[in-house]
């Protein structure tokens, strides 16, 4: 992970790139023309530089000049748009590390920034190395006594005893693993499933096909069990959507796009055809759950949850605050609505009264390991499925396999 500058005009399109590059675990500075953008490197710095082009005033060439005058290692990656191969061969002849060529999907910028970054601290890398290897090969005066050979011993060569002992140790770490992972397999907590995508965005059940939707690649996932193992049985490409919710019903899927801040409504056919989209009720919409009568939508930015009709606007019947700040996912039961926390990692019971208050608090311990964030759940059977950004693995959990955390509710 690295330190990444923005350089673009459009606030829009510097939102969209950092959320992007947020998501997988850079750190992101933004500046909007070219005297920001070399203020913000000769007072902070950055690992890699992203640059349009086109700006008003000082351009991206302009500004790459600049940067090549004052530094000559941090990588470049120049944004060329519209296609243009004179300027990206132009771009590269001045000293930039590569270029992208608008319009590109989150997961070719994201591979172009990993791609640079990786080269950039192996350059690094490379020339400790070097020194260190010049050090060896020169030392300097002090360092120049002669190297005394160590005489080569013979192997110890394994008594009966030793296999005896390695049996026994074997023994014992079995045990010990039962010991341990016994209370998990009783209730459940070891069933996994590999998955052809690693940053799920949406869940949700339908019939026997697990939807899911993965938000680098853009692409929507319709998925069955078979033989103990989640296959894809097709998967459809929404490109330019930066898919963060999916919701299906009889006839339609509804997909949330963060980056237009809007809702889609698809057909239900191979291609998934955009009929229309609607503007969200939030900034950042997120979650979708189609309860069979409602649409249930959430966002991140204003952290409220939403109601609406299933009409041709997606009309706004009730707006509640959400129970935790980061309100990814949401699900509606026959008694309960249901949401997830992307930061927290817990999921939220809710009355269905007038406020959606907060009757339990349910965790499931080893979420709490590593930093990535819960993305998405799903209910079905009595069962969670969970899906983590930054993990090409779904977790299916029973819910009494979570520690369950009653609130106080006034009546």
């Amino acid at each position: 992970m690295g330190r990444v500058l923005i350089v673009d005009d459009e606030s829009d399109m510097r939102m969209a790139l950092a959320n992007v590059l947020a998501r997988l675990g850079h750190e992101v500075v933004e500046a909007g023309d070219g005297p920001a953008a070399l203020k913000v490197l000769a007072e902070q710095g950055a690992d890699l530089v992203l640059l349009d082009l086109r700006l008003p005033g000082m351009d991206g060439i302009q500004i790459l000049r600049r940067i090549r005058e004052r530094d000559a290692e941090t990588p470049v990656i120049m944004v060329t748009g519209y296609g243009s191969v004179e300027s990206a061969m132009q771009v590269l002849q001045l000293g930039a590390s590569h270029y992208l060529a608008k319009p590109f999907s989150n997961k070719e910028l994201a591979e172009t920034v990993e791609r640079v970054l990786s080269a950039q601290k192996a350059a690094a890398s490379a020339g400790v190395l070097g020194r260190r290897l010049a050090e060896k090969i020169h030392p300097t005066a002090a360092e120049g006594a002669a190297l005394v050979p160590v005489q080569a011993q013979a192997p110890l060569r394994p008594g009966p005893w030793m296999g005896r002992l390695s049996k026994w140790l074997l023994l014992l770490g079995v045990l010990a693993a039962g010991t341990f992972l016994w209370p998990d397999l009783r209730q459940g907590l070891r069933r996994d499933y590999g998955t052809a995508y690693s940053h799920p965005a949406a869940l949700v059940w339908q019939g026997e096909r697990l939807w899911a939707a993965d938000w680098l690649t853009q692409t929507v996932y319709q998925q069955e069990l078979r033989a103990g193992r989640l296959s894809t049985v097709r998967s459809t490409l929404l490109a330019r959507t930066h898919i963060t919710g999916l919701a299906v019903s009889a006839e339609h899927v509804y997909i949330s796009d963060s980056w237009a801040r809007a809702i889609q409504k698809r057909k239900l056919d191979g291609r998934l055809t955009l009929v229309k989209s609607i503007p969200s009720p939030g900034p950042r919409p997120a979650g979708l759950f189609f309860d069979g009568r409602y649409l249930w939508s959430s966002d991140t930015l204003s952290g409220r949850i939403y109601q609406h009709e299933l009409d041709e606007q997606l009309s706004v019947l009730a707006s509640f605050p959400a129970a935790g700040k980061a309100p990814i996912a949401v699900f509606k039961d026959e008694g309960y609505l249901w949401s997830a926390d992307a930061d927290t990692r817990v999921l939220y019971q809710h009355r269905l009264d007038n406020q959606l208050r907060v009757i339990a608090v349910y965790s499931l311990p080893e979420l709490d390991r590593g930093l990535q964030q819960l993305s998405c759940f799903a209910f079905r059977n009595g069962e969670v499925w969970l899906g983590r950004d930054g993990v090409d693995s779904m977790l299916r959990r029973r819910l009494d396999a979570f520690r369950k955390r009653e609130t106080q509710v006034w009546r």
